[in-house]
């Protein structure tokens, strides 16, 4: 991983999908950073290590004296962001389609049945293709077979194990106020679970048209809420 630059802004993206889709809210500056090649360093054999957090820390060589202006993330990548927000603390925190937990159990009704990651996890390995198409359709994007290419199906697999298990309570409020943004139709992470997360740790919530790349539809709109934020 190169040299983060500091006072900048880094961006965490999603399962299957490069980062650089969420250039056109961050801009070219931005450092983008795909969990897909980071994930599978977050396990021991198929179980996520509990110090999970600090190795995200660590691959992307960030410390407490040399904390990025603004932390992002969209979906898995939001969990990363605020997972490390949490030790880092940095001045603004940005979460797209986020959840504190992707996977339903007692306490936390929000999300899918582990059953359907299981099947997931389990057709990738005979029918990758078939995963990542009916995926793409259902976060309203495009599939192209090119674009996940350079993945293997042991990363893609990895970060469903990581869906499946990574559990980011018990909540807790940050100095910083984050901005949440979701789609009302997500088909992915129901607009619930990121209402009931931001209300936990005193965010403000803004729901847009679309799916779960809700995003690609505003990218203008919520780039300008957040240039005003700035000022």
């Amino acid at each position: 991983m190169k040299d983060l630059p500091t006072n900048k802004t880094i961006v965490f993206g999603g399962w299957a999908v490069k980062p650089e889709i969420l250039e056109p809210i961050f801009g070219k500056d931005a450092h983008y950073i795909d969990i897909n090649e980071i994930v599978p360093k977050l396990f021991d054999s198929r179980q996520l290590k509990k110090n999970w957090h600090e190795i995200v820390l660590s691959e992307c060589q960030l410390t407490d004296d040399d904390v990025p202006n603004t932390i992002a993330g969209w979906s898995s990548g939001a969990m990363f962001a605020y997972s490390i927000s949490r030790i880092i603390c940095p001045q603004k925190l940005i979460l797209l389609s986020a959840t504190p937990r992707f996977c339903r159990k007692e306490g936390c009704r929000f999300g899918v049945r582990e059953s359907v990651v299981d099947q997931m996890i389990s057709t990738l390995s005979t029918d990758p293709q078939n995963v990542l198409t009916s995926f793409y359709k259902r976060c309203g994007l495009s599939y192209d077979s090119k674009a996940t290419s350079d993945y293997t199906a042991e990363q893609l697999q990895y970060g469903l194990h990581f869906l499946k298990q990574a559990d980011l309570h018990p909540l807790e409020p940050l100095k910083t106020s984050p901005v949440f943004f979701h789609g009302e139709d997500d088909q992915i992470i129901p607009k619930e679970a990121s209402v009931y997360f931001s209300k936990q740790i005193g965010g403000i919530h803004i729901a847009l048209s679309g799916g779960h790349a809700f995003f690609t539809e505003h990218n203008e709109d919520i780039a300008g809420f957040l240039s005003v934020r700035d000022l």
